[in-house]
């Protein structure tokens, strides 16, 4: 699958019973035509739904907020907005606007990518109009790299579903 939207990571060797559990996700908020494909990482599926990966990411958070213990094997939702072949981030990157004064980073995730995420890193930053902050950002440039394909998004730290993480809060405020 070159197209995809969306990301999904669970814990190696839990691949199928993740695509399940997204499946049943897919369906509590009616989509239709969903595609999955396994990677060859283990623990790395690629997704493609017909519904914008941001709103999907809005509806799918509010499911999983209610009861983030009943997703077991899904670990994270990475919505993807730009899909291109990893030779041509720099002329994807220029479609990402950030909206002017706003602070930004870029992260770099790779599987089976010799490309050195500094180089990536420094290609994209030098075509970006904006103020770094790496503790603080407003918009995170996420790139995605899967060999040679690579998903782009320009996205806030919580437009990613991150289930450890809302259990962790949810934990937290308990012990509070």
């Amino acid at each position: 699958m070159k197209e995809f939207n969306l990301i999904i990571t669970s814990k190696r060797r839990n691949e199928i019973r993740c695509e399940k559990e997204f499946l049943v996700l897919s369906n509590i908020l009616g989509l239709e035509n969903v595609e999955i494909e396994r990677t060859k990482f283990s623990g790395v599926i690629i997704c493609k739904i017909e519904e914008d990966p941001m709103n999907f990411i809005k509806r799918a958070k509010k499911i999983i907020e209610e009861d983030p213990w009943s997703f077991r094997y899904i670990q994270r939702i990475i919505p993807i907005q730009k899909v291109c072949e990893i030779n041509k981030i720099k002329d994807v990157v220029k479609d990402l606007q950030i909206p002017k004064d706003s602070t930004f980073k870029i992260v770099v995730n790779k599987r089976g990518s010799n490309v050195k995420s500094k180089e990536i890193i420094e290609e994209i930053a030098s075509i970006i109009n904006g103020k770094v902050d790496l503790e603080n950002p407003d918009f995170i440039i996420d790139v995605e790299i899967i060999e040679d394909i690579v998903g782009l998004s320009l996205i806030k730290e919580e437009d990613i579903i991150s289930i450890p993480k809302l259990q962790e809060k949810i934990l937290s405020s308990e012990i509070e």
